[in-house]
């Protein structure tokens, strides 16, 4: 465990020499050192022990960048640590008056094993420049303290990780951490623009989504609204496609997780203002920093925007995000993290006497009250205890709403056995109660009372789970995790077991090189295709579904802090009810009353990338893959209807200057299977429709603000091109002259394009 506390001591050479002249010469310029912008994390060496000061000396050249480093004080491995992480620093050039000079600083490093991987500072947070007694002439020494924060160490070889400073200049995501997932290989949107996604040929309802390891039906506002989690709360955003850590589960296809940032140890905020919505959060600390309060949330006007160019339709939107901490001391703290949402979108319908009738599209809420404490040992031993409490609330047909009380705890604590073998234990157990208004059976058809009963009436389930996993880790890279864990399932009397065994290996090849391999079981309970919240099946009918997941490939670091994965995936799905076999069948109103036939999802994922935070990053993604469904005995196999065989995306952010960034986006990918009139059950689709692209756009002029703030204008477009998605081609229609004519069905243009100011203390 690492934490990092960079200590620049500028030094700018005096330019000129002195006079022979008796007179005194003029006083030169006073000197601005140099001020970090860009700070790349360090890592703690992996295998090494106890705390470690390493003192480096470097030039930063005229154009900010870090030129020669030398190692004064210090011992590897920490010396070869400390000098990685520095070559990536990058500063404002150092002034002498009008001049830009070049300066040497020093850089001391010092490494502790209460943290595993600092992350990148906030640069707008840095404490303000102090000068300590010069050395000798022609050099001036100036100080500046920067302390960091913990990030835990890599813990899935498939993982994608994206931290803050590169998840807001993602064109099309509009700063927010979640949506920016879909950069990331593997990943599909049903439709483009929407939130809800297939990851390696999983379905939308097989995904989970955690935020501190806290449960959430969903992350993202109806249609194209933001996360319902506020930006400046959350420090690093992962996606698992498989092998995810033991703490996750109960999903048989990927896991996106949420980490918020430290409590703050000064006062900190973020706020933006846009057309369609305004945001904000502030935290401050209190009691001497041992505690912190922040409160957040955002609300979205889009009801009077709509009202004025369809005065039919409402759609609104808000949440809220509040968190407290308190240090009870050196190693307990305890936190309260509380978060909701609110969606509700409608359209007023009139039928042929003008009289109008509101037809809800979407309305659900969700609230989650997290309550834990963390301890941190002197050892590097980590545990956590937590409790949850939550209520998820949709409503459904004739004004009656289906309910979910959520209470869960779960414990976990990891210890270091060896120097190089972890291993961690965990529970954790959840309980839900539905309840549902159930219409009379007297108002509707007795099969619709029948099937409302079934999914609305008064019940409860339960889900427990318990894990044990092994890390063994040398200080060259290599890493293998082995887990075992098992969750029981009840529901109204029916009681099932999901086995979750997991095995995720990194074997170096060399300095630059690792092979990847994953191989593991998930199991889920039965689900709607896409996620409604406090809406699902009562009982377990047909018991679990399960994905098996195996991946392998290979990761390297390239020249110019380029870094390339490539993985090939298979992932086998079974009593899934998620897989529609054809599009024509497959509805999200209405419950698939029997599991689905076995499905298989394969396919080759690339991935280049370069942070985008860098004065020039980008990023380069093809998927290649195909999602089958399996026969049955009255059909054969057939394409998943929402197969994308390839997909693939550029992006690019550049570092102009004078406060400018831009960036943007291709994304392309090919279309739909065509279920046209050719398609039957025993005769699959063929053709494919039209491919599907789009162009996002983003600018942004930051201007700094008071000592650590700034204030930023930002131009974002998702899909500035304006693109039209085909959804399905009708070729029964024919012209005047008989000819056989198509007919495309299109989505869109979906564009969302974006004004907005941002700003932060």
């Amino acid at each position: 465990m690492a934490a990092l506390v960079a200590v620049f001591l500028a030094c700018a050479s005096l330019t000129g020499a002195s006079s022979a002249l008796a007179a005194p010469p003029p006083e030169p310029p006073p000197l601005i050192p140099p001020a970090p912008i860009h700070r790349e994390p360090a890592r703690y060496p992996a295998g090494a022990t106890g705390a470690a000061n390493v003192v480096l000396e470097l030039v930063v050249k005229e154009d900010g960048t870090v030129g020669d480093v030398l190692v004064r004080e210090g011992a590897e491995p920490f010396a070869a640590a400390a000098i990685e992480a520095v070559k990536a620093y990058r500063f404002e050039p150092a002034k002498r008056g009008d001049r830009v000079v070049s300066a040497r600083i020093r850089v001391v490093v010092e490494f502790t094993p209460e943290a595993d991987v600092p992350v990148e500072p906030k640069p707008e947070a840095a404490p303000p420049l102090q000068t300590i007694p010069p050395p000798p002439p022609p050099e001036r020494v100036d100080e500046v303290r920067i302390a960091g924060t913990r990030l835990p160490p890599p813990s899935s070889p498939m993982e994608h990780r994206m931290a803050r400073a590169d998840i807001r200049l993602v064109p099309g995501a509009f700063g927010d951490p979640f949506r920016a997932i879909d950069a990331l290989p593997g990943v599909v949107p049903t439709v483009s623009g929407l939130p809800y996604y297939y990851i390696r040929g999983a379905p939308p309802s097989a995904v989970g989504y955690f935020i501190d390891d806290v449960r959430v039906p969903y992350l993202f506002h109806f249609a194209l609204g933001p996360g319902v989690i506020q930006p400046a709360l959350v420090e690093e955003v992962s996606l698992h496609p498989a092998g995810f850590p033991a703490r996750y589960g109960r999903y048989a296809g990927a896991i996106v997780a949420g980490r918020t940032r430290d409590p703050a140890t000064e006062l900190y905020g973020e706020g933006n203002i846009r057309i369609f919505d305004a945001g904000a959060y502030v935290e401050t600390p209190l009691a001497k920093g041992r505690a912190s309060v922040g409160l957040g949330g955002r609300y979205s006007y889009t009801g009077a925007l709509f009202s004025l160019v369809a005065k039919d339709t409402t759609i609104n939107y808000r949440d809220y995000n509040a968190r407290a901490s308190y240090e009870i001391n050196d190693k307990w703290r305890a936190s309260l993290l509380t978060l909701g949402s609110f969606d509700y979108a409608s359209q007023i319908q009139y039928d042929d006497f003008g009289n109008g009738t509101e037809r809800v599209f979407f309305a659900s809420e969700f609230h989650r009250a997290d309550l834990r404490l963390d301890r941190r040992g002197d050892d590097g031993a980590e545990s956590r205890i937590g409790m949850t409490f939550g209520l998820d609330r949709t409503r459904i047909e004739g004004a009656r709403f289906a309910q979910d009380f959520v209470f869960g705890v779960r414990a976990r604590h990891r210890a270091p056995i060896t120097r190089t073998f972890d291993l961690e234990v965990g529970a954790d157990a959840m309980l839900d109660h539905y309840t549902g208004d159930v219409p009379s059976e007297y108002a509707v058809q007795p099969e619709e009372y029948a099937q409302a009963r079934a999914f609305f009436s008064p019940r409860t389930e339960s889900a427990t789970g318990a894990w044990v996993s092994g890390r063994w880790h040398r200080e060259d890279g290599f890493d293998v995790t082995a887990t075992a864990r098992a969750d029981v399932f009840t529901s109204v009397g029916a009681v099932e077991v999901g086995p979750s065994p997991r095995l995720t290996t990194r074997l170096p090849v060399g300095d630059k090189t690792r092979i990847l391999g994953v191989l593991g079981v998930a199991p889920q309970t039965p689900a709607f295709a896409i996620p409604v919240p406090a809406i699902g099946y009562r009982g377990l009918p047909g018991g679990l579904g399960f994905g098996w997941q195996k991946s392998a490939g290979v990761e390297r670091d390239l020249p110019l802090k380029f870094l390339f994965k490539g993985m090939a995936f298979h992932h086998s799905y079974f009593n899934l009810r998620d897989f529609a076999r054809n599009q024509n069948d497959f509805s999200f109103d209405e419950p698939q009353p029997v599991p689905n036939s076995p499905a298989q999802a394969y396919g080759l994922e690339l991935y280049l990338s370069r942070r985008l935070s860098e004065r020039i990053g980008g990023f380069v993604a093809y998927t290649l893959s195909r999602s089958v469904i399996g026969s049955t005995e009255i059909a054969k196999e057939r394409v998943s209807p929402f197969d994308r065989t390839h997909v693939f995306q550029v992006g690019g952010a550049v570092y102009i200057g004078a406060g400018w960034r831009t960036s943007a986006r291709f994304l392309t990918y090919r279309g739909w299977p065509d279920e046209g009139e050719d398609a039957t059950p025993l005769r699959p689709p063929t053709r494919r429709l039209p491919a599907f692209y789009r162009v996002d756009a983003r600018i942004e002029k930051r201007w700094k603000w008071r000592k650590d703030g700034y204030i930023s204008l930002v131009i974002e477009a998702l899909n500035a091109s304006a693109q039209q998605e085909i959804v399905s081609r009708n070729c029964n229609t024919f012209d005047e002259s008989g000819q056989q004519r198509c007919r495309d069905e299109k989505i869109g243009p979906i564009v969302a394009p974006s004004i907005g100011v941002e700003g932060a203390l």
